[in-house]
């Protein structure tokens, strides 16, 4: 599901950066065990240090020369970053969400993307998680309450027009 949602995001992320329109990344990454909240995931304490292979961005997924990218300390990219100010200075009023894990990271940025104010979209074929029951069960949770989630073509057709109003 994550190479899935990799390859998709990737399609996605080309036609947003073909329209101009303000692209945001993030990876995970702490100095020490010390400044790394209580992770129950072993990975994220051993590995999600600065400098280890884990935290570098796939360039499947990241454009060095167009992307903002920010380091982020909690499971939600807008937690103690810029980006939500970013996004603002841009003029974005409806964020699409993507990436993996969607019962982490994904409904975490979800949440804090509808709590600042934004219009959350998420393509579903461009988030993954470990395992399908947790990326359904969230996804229909957040379309409940928080998010539009709807499938890629859609969200490629509206990325077109949108980029439209950015010349």
């Amino acid at each position: 599901m994550v190479d899935r949602a990799v390859k998709n995001t990737a399609k996605l992320l080309s036609a947003a950066r073909k329209a101009r329109l303000p692209v945001a990344c993030c990876y995970i990454a702490y100095s020490s065990e010390r400044d790394a909240p209580l992770w129950k995931i072993p990975a994220v304490v051993n590995d999600f240090h600065h400098g280890h292979p884990s935290t570098e961005l796939d360039e499947r997924i990241y454009d060095r020369a167009y992307d903002v990218v920010v380091c982020k300390t909690a499971p939600s990219i807008f937690f103690n970053t810029p980006v939500a100010s970013y996004f603002i200075k841009e003029g974005v009023d409806t964020v699409i969400v993507t990436g993996c894990n969607t019962s982490g990271c994904v409904r975490a940025s979800i949440n804090d993307a509808f709590s600042y104010g934004f219009r959350v979209i998420v393509p579903e074929p461009c988030c993954g998680d470990v395992e399908e029951g947790p990326h359904h069960d969230n996804l229909r949770d957040v379309q409940r309450r928080y998010a539009d989630v709807v499938d890629l073509d859609e969200v490629l057709a509206y990325i077109e027009t949108s980029g439209l109003r950015n010349d």
